[in-house]
């Protein structure tokens, strides 16, 4: 009997793992582990694009935004949804956009527009990106500052798009969170979210 208490739990175990995937998840991994790809740290990569989107901002004359837990939890979630389920949009599969994520998620956005105060859900905004370790990370003499290259090379391409350089530069947003998932193949998502 005891021999069958054990191997129940460990097989359930086994199967969970096996049902994971092929994506192992952003939270629970720090660094990329690709073969021939350079190891990332996904807490410092989200940071560096953090100070690179305020050095943006400051450039335009603009408030620097506060990293906001929250938000940076939503970005980083659906980084990871849309790393393991392969898709690329602001709306998943299901047809939801950031509103409903902020609202799963608990998250009331409450923005100040000169002597209103408005708050929904519906107020903030959302930028999504993706790469390549092995097209954004240049080595130079044996080195790589990976995190810090890959962070360049996503702001660029954001302050590139009239879309994504307009949420990064609106005067009234105070708070954001960034969200990096790395899939198997090197394949890096990067959510921004605003309020």
């Amino acid at each position: 009997m005891r021999k069958k208490t054990i191997l129940i739990p460990m097989l359930l175990v086994l199967f969970s793992c096996w049902l994971a995937g092929p994506v192992a998840s952003a939270a629970t991994r720090n660094e990329s582990r690709s073969a021939g790809q350079p190891a990332i740290d996904v807490a410092r990569l989200e940071s560096r694009i953090h100070d690179l989107i305020n050095q943006e901002r400051k450039d335009a004359g603009l408030p620097e935004l506060a990293w906001n837990q929250t938000l940076q939890q939503i970005a980083r979630d659906y980084s990871q949804d849309m790393a393991t389920r392969n898709f690329f949009s602001h709306t998943d599969p299901e047809g939801r956009t950031f509103v409903e994520r902020y609202r799963r998620a608990g998250f009331k956005c409450a923005i100040r527009k000169g002597f209103f105060f408005g708050m929904s859900t519906n107020l903030g905004s959302e930028n999504i990106a993706y790469n390549h370790l092995s097209s954004a990370i240049v080595r130079r003499h044996g080195q790589a500052d990976a995190e810090g290259q890959f962070a360049a090379a996503v702001v660029r391409q954001w302050m590139t798009s009239p879309g994504h350089r307009r949420n990064i530069l609106t005067r009234y947003f105070r708070r954001e969170g960034i969200g990096v998932a790395i899939g198997r193949d090197g394949k890096v998502l990067v959510t921004q979210n605003f309020c």
